[in-house]
């Protein structure tokens, strides 16, 4: 208590600044001597300073900066995604950065120039590539990346260290997502359709195959109709006996009587 008592009297405060962090005084004199920023920061710790002067908190540990796109494709087609800024301010340059850009640097000179030039790079493809191919956002991020350090940091030499640009995942927006599902089961529906339309011509040509098969070789043994249906009934009969394990009868009721069967085993 005295000792903030005497602090006080004395017309000095305790600043404290946390790790990764830097301070930057603004003097601001009520009387004598010229305001300003000092160009040396404070580091972290507890530091006395007057009670005129202003202590801004600069991070200085690397921030991603998210801003999200619904745009137009090189075609025309809407796309949605995200883009990241990554960067941080240099250590010890904290003051200049406050007093040439403000302690709102991104969103006061940044903010717009990054989105511009994404908005840029992007549009130069068409939606398939885009949406479809990885390779394409590495090119995408690397372009991007030489336009922000050309024409954002090194063109106002920003005292800020550009870590990466990112460009996350490309889409089309969530309604067209759900139209083109919609469209893919639909073309999915035909497809199983025609196909199974196929498989019952194909069937439907292979009974006629058999019923022509089955006519001409009723008509080569000179059996007629009846006659034939009763051969046929003998020969699914014998195949049944021939591959049973134990002995079996078989009675069965004929079309007509008086024709010539074949035996039903070799044993027999």
């Amino acid at each position: 208590m005295a000792l903030a008592l005497s602090l006080a009297l004395s017309g000095c405060i305790y600043a404290t600044i946390d790790a990764g962090h830097e301070g930057v005084l603004v003097e601001k004199p009520f009387f004598l001597g010229h305001g300003g920023v000092d160009p040396v920061p404070i580091g972290t710790g507890r530091q006395f300073i007057a009670l005129t002067t202003e202590v801004v908190d600069v991070d200085i540990r690397p921030i991603q900066y998210s801003e999200h796109f619904d745009i137009i494709s090189s075609e025309n087609a809407p796309v949605s995604f995200d883009a990241f800024f990554i960067a941080n301010v240099m250590a010890g340059r904290s003051p200049d950065m406050v007093s040439r850009f403000g302690p709102h640097w991104y969103v006061n000179n940044v903010k717009e120039a990054f989105r511009t030039i994404v908005r840029e790079e992007v549009q130069k493809y068409p939606l398939f590539e885009l949406t479809t191919k990885p390779a394409t956002r590495t090119k995408l991020q690397d372009a991007i990346d030489q336009e922000v350090r050309s024409k954002i940091v090194d063109k106002h030499r920003m005292p800020i260290v550009l870590n990466r640009v990112v460009v996350g995942s490309i889409l089309p927006p969530k309604g067209v997502l759900e139209q083109t599902a919609e469209t893919i089961k639909q073309e999915q529906r035909r497809i199983t359709m025609i196909e199974f339309q196929k498989a019952e011509e194909a069937r439907e040509k292979a009974e006629k195959q058999r019923g022509i098969a089955d006519r001409a070789y009723r008509e080569h043994l000179g059996l007629t109709a009846p006659e034939f249906v009763d051969l046929r009934r003998i020969e699914v009969q014998k195949e049944i006996v021939q591959h049973s394990p134990a002995a079996l009868t078989v009675i069965m009721g004929l079309e007509r009587f008086g024709i010539n069967l074949p035996p039903i085993s070799g044993d027999r």
